[in-house]
């Protein structure tokens, strides 16, 4: 028998469970399918090599969703009444960047400690530092008005930013590299190298064009909002947004793979699962897809050849993510002491010519071991491992094709790997094979298998870059969250903000209700 809701919601990751959380708090009827037997998406833990370790998969460390009021003013109870609760480094440092030598900066939530750190290098670059971080304040809340919400068109944005001297700085920071920028500040080469390699988590070069604004808005984000891991996994998020769900009416139903939409007339009102059972929506289909698995799931002519041409000109990001899940007796032990041992984040980094040299192999197929970076959660949370052992997430940057095709991958993962912990052994003093009693490798390859929305290893869906952001992701008028085919809406990492975890879908919520006429603000204040 068919079943029929309100709102269905294709693909369980957190930004459809986002979505999907919202629409019910709003009273609406609404129903999550998704293929695996699990929710999540990437913001997932799972128990890969060893029953009680506890690993994230592809997202280590929630920096973006700490501003965007899902969490900040709790919209959804997921922290007063669904469980969710965040650990966040406080007193220790968010990141430390350790370099070859095991010489080291810190980058903590204060700002003063953070210049104290930097100052070991570079007094004059200490200074400038805390210039910096001041000065990006406003446009931080500038941009953050519209990060979690729909965006303003570019238009009406450039025409915003060129009526100040700031917003003149960013309109020009949209345009160069995150690098030009920190040349603009900075003297030093490891403070310079410790910058790149942080506002690379958001899988970008450093060297790219049109990724000053991340430096931008990352400098002063950590210093605003901190940096933060969920209590018993990055999965804790997506669990409870599952419980908000089901409390407001929700069902989920898991296992349960869309094959196609299905329509009546021109509308797309609802999906047909693999078992051949249909779904049906009332009022509208939210995909929580690669805006590219849209024309596999849709009739031959339902999208127009204006969209497909766009469409077909979407980038990947130039590299994609290898990830180690590591269990082990002791937590790494780094030479560089204490200060980084207590770190959320320790960003193992080359000097700034190698650094450099590494991310523009990537765009050739070149593999790499040289700059991973670790998450030791159960430092900070217990219940990510048994007693008195620890879970490691091992992640380093690698390109998706490689000499032979991603493919080749499966006979190559395990050299690299050995490469990648070569360079952490480098570092530390415990990290021989006697501490390490399970691992689980994911290549990119092994990426674009375990979701279907990462096409090409790739968890943004796409290249961060000014041509596929704001309002112009996924595409200059894509509509980004409203799709072209009557009674379908897209979210997750293909619309504004991205990739990565940042709640972003609470934009596509805000679309629907208004659509609806609902009033966003009163769901939220209820």
């Amino acid at each position: 028998m068919n079943k029929t809701h309100d709102i269905v919601v294709a693909g369980g990751g957190h930004n459809g469970l986002t979505a999907a959380a919202y629409l019910a708090k709003a009273g609406l009827n609404v129903a999550v399918v998704e293929k695996k037997s699990y929710v999540g998406g990437g913001a997932v833990t799972l128990e890969p090599n060893l029953k009680g370790f506890k690993h994230d998969i592809a997202s280590g460390a929630h920096i973006f969703i700490q501003a965007n009021p899902l969490i900040r003013q709790d919209e959804l109870n997921l922290v007063s009444k669904y469980g969710l609760k965040y650990i966040y480094f406080e007193e220790n440092p968010s990141v430390s960047v350790v370099f070859p030598d095991n010489t080291y900066i810190s980058l903590y939530k204060d700002l003063d400690k953070t210049c104290q750190s930097i100052a070991k290098f570079s007094a004059h670059d200490a200074e400038a530092y805390k210039r910096f971080a001041e000065w990006a304040q406003p446009l931080l809340g500038m941009l953050m008005q519209g990060f979690f919400a729909p965006p303003a068109p570019f238009g009406a944005l450039f025409a915003q930013l060129d009526q100040q001297g700031q917003g003149q700085d960013l309109m020009r920071a949209l345009n160069m590299s995150s690098l030009d920028i920190i040349d603009d500040w900075f003297e030093d080469d490891r403070v310079k190298a410790t910058l790149a390699r942080f506002v690379s988590e958001v899988i970008v070069s450093p060297d790219d064009i049109g990724t000053g604004a991340f430096f931008f808005i990352m400098v002063p984000l950590l210093h605003t909002y901190g940096m933060a891991i969920p209590e018993g996994g990055s999965g804790a998020l997506s669990e409870a947004l599952k419980r908000s769900i089901e409390a407001n009416g929700g069902t989920i139903y898991l296992d349960s793979m869309v094959k196609k939409f299905e329509k009546s007339g021109d509308k797309v009102a609802g999906v047909i699962i693999e078992s051949g059972e249909k779904i049906m929506a009332k009022k509208a289909v939210v995909a929580n897809m690669h805006v590219k698995q849209l024309p596999g799931l849709l009739d031959k002519g339902d999208l127009n050849q204006d969209f497909l041409r766009r469409l077909n000109g979407v980038k990947s990001s130039i590299f994609s993510c290898f990830n180690q899940s590591m269990s082990l007796n002791e937590a790494p032990n780094f030479i560089a002491g204490d200060e980084v041992n207590r770190s959320g984040l320790v960003e193992l980094a080359d000097f700034l010519p190698e650094m450099r040299q590494s991310f523009d192999g990537y765009k050739y197929g070149k593999k790499d071991g040289s700059m991973p970076v670790c998450i030791t959660g159960s430092i900070f949370d217990p219940k990510r491992a048994p007693e008195g052992k620890h879970s490691l997430y091992l992640f380093q940057y690698n390109p998706f094709n490689i000499e032979g095709g991603p493919q080749q991958w499966d006979s190559e993962k395990e050299a690299v790997a050995k490469e990648v912990l070569e360079s952490l052994r480098s570092r530390t003093t415990n990290m021989s094979d006697d501490n390490i009693i399970g691992n689980t490798i994911w290549s990119p390859y092994d990426f674009s298998k375990f979701n279907d929305a990462w096409i090409n290893g790739d968890p943004l869906h796409m290249r961060n870059m000014m041509a596929q952001f704001f309002s112009h992701r996924p595409f200059a008028g894509s509509g980004y969250y409203k799709m072209p085919m009557e009674g379908l809406y897209l979210c997750g990492p293909s619309t504004h903000p991205g990739g990565g975890v940042t709640g972003g879908a609470r934009g596509t919520a805000m679309v629907l209700m208004e659509e609806l006429g609902l009033d966003f603000d009163h769901v939220i204040e209820n």
